[in-house]
C-alpha cells in the first residue's frame, strides 16, 4: 500500500525574533523584508482515522522550508508537491495534489486542511484522498488518511542564494527546458534547498532517465564537457557540457551518461539541439540531470543565475522559481 505523503502550504508567521547573531557573537541581523521572509519548520503529523492501511496514531516528522511573498507563501523543501496558499491573519488552508510511484503503483493524493496559531506554533487538521491508477495498481480502492498537524520551533533560515532569486516572467525567460519538445519530467531537487548540494544554488535536479536526449537550453558556444566517468552514482566527478550563452553567462549540463555528450568544445549549439545523454555519473543518489547557470566563464560558485523556462506551463512559486516535486512538459 502506498503510504501518503500530504501537501501542506502554510504561512511564515515569524513576527518576532528572525534576526539572528553572527557566527562570532556580532550584533544581531536587522530583520529581513517582510517579502524575503524564510524558515524552517518541524512538522509534525498524526495519524487519526485511516482506511489506507497505516496505524492510528503513528506518526511522522519532517523539516520544511517556508518563504513567504506578500500574501502568499510557499514550501521550497518539504515532502510531497508543494504550492502556495494566500495567507489570511493566522490562519492558513491547505491544498494541495501529489503523485507518486511506488513499485510501479501510480497514487494521487489530494489534500485539503486548516491550520491556525501563532508565530511558533500551528495547529489543525488535514484529510487525504487517495485514488489509485487501475492500469498500473490493478483493482485498489480509494481510501482516505485523517491527519493532525503541529509546526513548532520555527528557525529563520538564511543564505545568499535566496538573495539572487530574480527569476522574473516565465514567458519572458531566456531559456527552454533542457529536453525535447513534448516530453515531461519531474524535478527532483528545486532551488537554494538548504539540504544536500543546493544550499548555495540557483539549479534544478531533473529526473531524467539514463540515456534520453538532453538539448541545448540557449545558444551558445560550447566551452568544456567531459565524458569519460562511469553511471554508477559512485564516483568523484561527473560528466557535463558548459554552453557560453552571448551575453556571457554559462549553461551547466551535469551527470552525463559515458561517452554520451554529441557536441565539441568551440561547436556553436542552438536552443533545442541535442547535445548529450542524460546519465548517472558522479556521486548522485538517483540518476538526474542538473542543470544551472554560472554569470560567467570560468564558473564561479556562487556566482549563478536565477532561471525559468519559456516553454513550459508547469507551476513557479510565489518568487518564480520552479517548485520541488512538480512535473514540467516541454511545449
Amino acid at each position: 500500500m502506498c503510504r501518503a505523503h500530504l501537501f501542506l502550504v502554510i504561512p511564515l508567521l515569524c513576527v518576532a525574533g528572525c534576526g539572528g547573531s553572527d557566527d562570532d557573537g556580532g550584533t544581531t541581523d536587522p530583520p529581513p523584508d517582510p517579502l524575503e521572509l524564510t524558515a524552517v519548520w518541524e512538522l509534525r503529523t498524526t495519524v487519526t482515522s485511516n482506511t489506507c492501511g497505516m496505524p492510528n496514531g503513528g506518526t511522522d516528522t519532517d523539516r520544511i522550508i517556508l518563504m513567504q511573498c506578500g500574501d502568499f507563501a510557499d514550501v521550497i523543501a518539504g515532502p510531497g508537491l508543494w504550492g502556495s496558499a494566500t495567507i489570511g491573519g493566522q490562519e492558513v488552508s491547505f491544498l494541495g495534489t501529489d503523485v507518486e510511484t511506488d513499485d510501479g503503483c501510480e497514487s494521487t493524493q489530494q489534500s485539503t486542511g486548516t491550520a491556525t496559531g501563532s508565530s511558533t506554533l500551528l495547529e489543525g487538521t488535514f484529510s487525504t484522498n487517495v485514488t489509485f491508477d487501475q492500469i498500473s495498481c490493478g483493482p485498489t480502492e480509494a481510501c482516505t488518511v485523517e491527519t493532525a498537524v503541529r509546526l513548532s520551533s520555527p528557525t529563520p533560515y538564511r543564505t545568499s542564494c535566496l538573495g539572487r532569486d530574480d527569476f522574473g516572467t516565465p514567458s519572458a525567460s531566456l531559456y527552454i527546458l533542457p529536453w525535447p519538445a513534448g516530453e515531461s519530467y519531474r524535478l527532483n531537487n528545486s532551488y537554494c534547498v538548504p539540504t544536500g548540494g543546493h544550499r548555495e544554488q540557483q539549479a534544478y535536479d531533473f529526473l531524467i532517465p539514463i540515456g534520453d536526449p538532453v538539448v541545448a537550453a540557449r545558444d551558445g558556444v560550447v566551452r568544456q564537457i567531459k565524458e569519460d566517468s562511469p553511471d554508477d552514482g559512485q564516483g568523484s566527478d561527473h560528466n557535463h557540457v558548459m554552453v557560453e550563452h552571448p551575453d556571457g553567462t554559462v549553461g551547466f549540463y551535469a551527470h552525463l551518461r559515458q561517452d554520451g555528450v554529441m557536441v565539441e568544445v568551440g561547436e556553436q549549439v542552438t536552443a533545442g539541439q541535442v547535445i548529450a545523454e542524460a546519465g548517472h555519473s558522479g556521486t548522485t543518489d538517483v540518476v538526474h540531470l542538473h542543470f544551472g547557470v554560472y554569470d560567467d566563464w570560468p564558473p564561479t560558485e556562487g556566482q549563478d543565475r536565477a532561471v525559468n523556462f519559456r516553454n513550459t506551463t508547469g507551476p513557479v512559486d510565489c518568487r518564480g522559481g520552479l517548485v520541488n516535486g512538480a512535473t514540467y512538459s516541454a511545449q
